[in-house]
């Protein structure tokens, strides 16, 4: 738990300066996080005897970010298609193992934390972005939180035992109440509207599980705990990902679909 906290009290102000920071920086922050959680995947998925080409992902995944943060090239969505094109026929020559499931691999890790990573810039990149990104992180942090509590103490009725077991629809349910409430109050206090805080709140709560789940699916799957060792007292960059992965996709369209921004 120690070394969980310090862990905590390091990384958080560095994560709220570059989203206050935003620009450069924040791209390439993000850029490199979601390169990392690419490489996290690749080893769970050598992990299950599979072999998938790292460069695939990779390169995925800084195509795709670009193609939201210099849109104005208009050259990277023919990149992408040239990439998946190019990579299918590397594995002609590359034929270890199962080509053609490694190949898919490489390019489903590629495009789920590419795509992913373009709506953490694209939430950036919005009106009074900086608040807003931080409102949809806040919103998941505090129903995970909720979730967490109410279902270590009252958590009776498992969700999914195989994939989460310390996961209960006690815990959901209390997620989806602690997340909207306090999110709202975050909302005030950023000086955006209540409905907004309450709502990505209910996203966090929510869609967040189902990311979690989604990445603990893929954990079990080839016997792993945790996805890396990245973050000392919090395994690897996915496995603090997970739910984000989700929410910053539903929480963006839902900011952009439905608020007058």
């Amino acid at each position: 738990m120690r070394t969980r906290l310090i862990s905590a009290v390091i990384l958080l102000p560095a994560v709220i300066g570059l989203i206050v920071l935003g620009g450069v920086p924040y791209f390439v922050a993000v850029v490199v996080v979601m390169s990392l959680a690419a490489f996290e995947f690749n080893r769970l998925m050598q992990r299950g005897g599979h072999r998938p080409p790292l460069w695939v992902a990779l390169v995925l995944v800084v195509a795709l970010m670009l193609d939201v943060a210099a849109p104005q090239l208009n050259e990277w969505r023919p990149a992408i298609s040239f990439i998946l094109i190019g990579s299918l026929t590397w594995q002609l020559w590359h034929r270890q193992g199962q080509p053609v499931s490694d190949w898919a691999l490489a390019v489903t890790s590629g495009l789920y934390l590419g795509v992913a990573g373009e709506h953490f810039v694209l939430l950036r990149l919005l009106p009074e972005g900086e608040r807003w990104l931080l409102l949809t992180l806040v919103g998941t942090w505090l129903a995970d939180s909720g979730a967490y509590f109410v279902g270590s103490r009252f958590g009776r009725h498992k969700m999914t035992p195989a994939l989460s077991p310390r996961k209960s629809w006690e815990g959901l349910a209390g997620g989806v109440i602690v997340g909207p409430v306090l999110n709202a109050g975050v909302a005030s206090l950023f000086g955006l509207p209540l409905s907004a805080g309450a709502m990505l709140g209910l996203i966090g709560a929510t869609v967040g599980t189902l990311g979690d789940l989604s990445i603990s699916m893929i954990k079990r799957q080839v016997g792993a705990k945790d996805s890396g060792q990245l973050i000392p007292g919090h395994g690897g960059a996915l496995d603090r990902l997970d739910s984000l992965l989700f929410t910053v996709i539903v929480g963006y369209y839902y900011l952009i679909w439905f608020m007058p921004l």
